[in-house]
């Protein structure tokens, strides 16, 4: 047992070294990251936090984008934990204020007594010693009640902002920053059923680098990540709100168009495949010449006699499949 014990002791130091050391507040995220690091079980992700550190250490936003990275998602009990301990929080301020409430209104009390004490023609000496005796205490309790709930909301602040970083950390793409395909999932059904409700259009692009793996083989990975930010900020490009882009997964995104039927999804789609087409691409560093790049794109639109936004990506799926048979590098409306 002993042996055990001393196992974990040492295993939460040296998760507390690397938070410390790395300017990271304790928070459930930043802990999850601490613990599979110093677990040592998955040498990839050991080696990305090694890189990251290399680079000048952790931060906040470094930490985030690790776990994404490596699809550590915090699980539905992990949430449910921090909601419980949110809870329990607020369970303690209200035990803080009520106790508060009652020492004040037994101070009241007191006074109100010795008040009437001292109109009657009570001894002076006696109530007065017993006010100042009284009112110190009193002081010293609110500065106690102060105390408790200055720790109290730091930690439901904290909480609520562990919340909020696995929130986004779940919806978000670590290599794109683009929100991921959970974030499409929810986006489509709020429009799916906005479309139903108020009959105005909307249509989606699933769009598909050419030939990314022929490019990957030839130029390596980490130019191949490049490439796929690239796209991903062409499409995602712009101040219009009606235009959501998502990646779907690989070299792959979605973009979902607001309030737009196919023929001008279509039409912007094919604006900006235009606009990679045409560029001869480097690497800027280097000046390495990369060639062009080119992707593919298919366009369905919502139908209300859908039965969800599913057949609408099978169509969109069936019309980007389309597009690649017919020699790549074009779009295909559904």
């Amino acid at each position: 047992m002993t042996d055990l014990t001393d196992h974990w002791r040492s295993l939460y130091d040296e998760i507390a070294t690397l938070l410390f050391d790395n300017r990271l507040e304790p928070t459930p995220t930043n802990y999850a990251l601490a613990y599979r690091y110093v677990s040592a079980y998955d040498s990839a992700f050991n080696g990305t936090v090694e890189q990251a550190i290399a680079r000048g250490g952790l931060n906040a936003a470094a930490a985030a984008a690790i776990l994404a990275e490596r699809n550590l998602e915090l699980s539905a009990a992990d949430l449910q934990g921090m909601v419980e301990d949110a809870q329990r929080q607020l369970a303690d301020v209200e035990k803080i204020v009520a106790g508060s409430r009652v020492a004040a209104h037994k101070y009241g009390d007191a006074l109100a007594s010795n008040a009437a004490e001292l109109a009657s023609g009570a001894p002076p000496e006696p109530v007065v010693g017993e006010l100042v005796g009284l009112t110190h205490s009193m002081i010293g309790r609110t500065r106690t009640v102060e105390e408790q709930l200055r720790a109290a909301c730091n930690e439901v602040r904290q909480l609520r902002d562990s919340l909020t970083e696995a929130q986004e950390a779940a919806n978000r793409d670590a290599l794109t920053g683009l929100p991921n395909r959970r974030a499409l999932d929810a986006r489509l059904a709020t429009a799916s059923d906005t479309a139903r409700r108020t009959s105005q259009p909307f249509s989606i692009a699933i769009c598909d680098i050419d030939n990314f793996k022929a490019f990957n083989d030839r130029f390596g990975h980490q130019i191949g990540d490049e490439v796929i930010k690239f796209v991903a900020t062409s499409l995602s490009q712009g101040n219009d709100e009606r235009l959501f882009a998502a990646r779907y997964g690989g070299e792959e995104f979605v973009v979902l168009f607001d309030g737009v039927d196919a023929a001008g999804a279509g039409a912007e789609v094919d604006r900006i495949r235009s606009a990679i087409g045409g560029r001869e691409l480097k690497v800027t560093a280097t000046g390495q010449p990369l060639g062009r790049l080119t992707f593919s794109a298919g366009i369905a639109q919502f139908c209300t006699s859908d039965d969800g936004t599913s057949s609408m990506l099978k169509r969109a799926d069936i019309a980007l499949y389309q597009a690649k048979r017919s020699g790549r590098n074009r779009v295909v409306v559904g």
